[in-house]
């Protein structure tokens, strides 16, 4: 998938979380995971699908009956509408008391407009982390040229335990949780050690899976999704052994 594709999935995201917003459920809602990190936390990486939490007080039926009126609605497709986009499928293929996820593809509406896919996944699980509401970052909704917009994510602390547990939770590990791990620790700074005391008896283990993920993995699962003036510098085999050399050494700081 090219950048340019990448980035009209960024765009249908930013206007689901738009409409979210509106009504009493957006205090049910708190985005995690990739796109946390690339609309509040700097990182170029954008996400194929993305993720929330959502409290265990909101009923499946209500959550479903919001999420079907959006994908249906007039707003988004006028939204997609104004960038050339249109929704081709909405299926729902899981829906449980515990997760509730829904597919979505798109195309470009010209001739020979490719095909895009993405996920919106809602999980209702116990959790102690406190999500807070905030801005989307100027510089993402610039690219996109949309109004300033205000989302209940996980903030920094919170975003790098969960980090960490999808690092060492994962049956297949994956390059983009040690890439989001640079980009957390990194932002984090000093307060990584603090942040990560709850996780301590894990960072050995985190750090053994960071160094799994293969140069090529880490080519097809996060360079090709990273903003074209950023890609270059991370396409080479030194610069992916840099990237996990550092998610390492702050592991091993924050263990002590």
């Amino acid at each position: 998938m090219a950048f340019a594709d990448i980035a009209r999935v960024e765009l249908f995201h930013l206007h689901v979380l738009r409409l979210l917003g509106t009504g009493p459920i957006k205090s049910h809602l708190a985005l995690k995971g990739g796109c946390n990190l690339r609309f509040f936390f700097g990182s170029v990486r954008c996400s194929e699908d993305m993720d929330l939490d959502v409290s265990q007080t909101l009923e499946a039926y209500a959550l479903r009956e919001k999420v079907e009126q959006i994908l249906a609605g007039r707003a988004l497709a006028a939204a997609l509408r104004a960038a050339g986009l249109e929704l081709t499928r909405v299926s729902a293929p899981k829906q449980t008391d515990t997760t509730q996820r829904w597919k979505v593809g798109m195309r470009a509406r010209t001739p020979g407009g490719v095909p895009l896919h993405t996920k919106v996944e809602f999980s209702r699980r116990p959790t102690r982390e406190e999500a807070v509401l905030g801005a989307v970052s100027s510089d993402v909704l610039a690219v996109h040229r949309m109004l300033p917009l205000l989302v209940r994510h996980y903030p920094l602390a919170a975003a790098l335990r969960q980090k960490v547990g999808a690092l060492v939770g994962r049956t297949v590990v994956q390059a983009r949780d040690v890439f989001d791990l640079a980009v957390l620790l990194a932002r984090a700074g000093h307060e990584a050690r603090t942040a990560l005391q709850s996780e301590r008896a894990r960072l050995p283990q985190a750090a053994e899976r960071a160094m799994e993920v293969s140069f090529d993995q880490f080519q097809s699962g996060v360079v090709a999704f990273l903003d074209p003036a950023h890609a270059e510098m991370y396409a080479t085999e030194d610069a992916w052994s840099a990237l996990q050399l550092q998610v390492v050494n702050e592991f091993e700081r924050a263990a002590q």
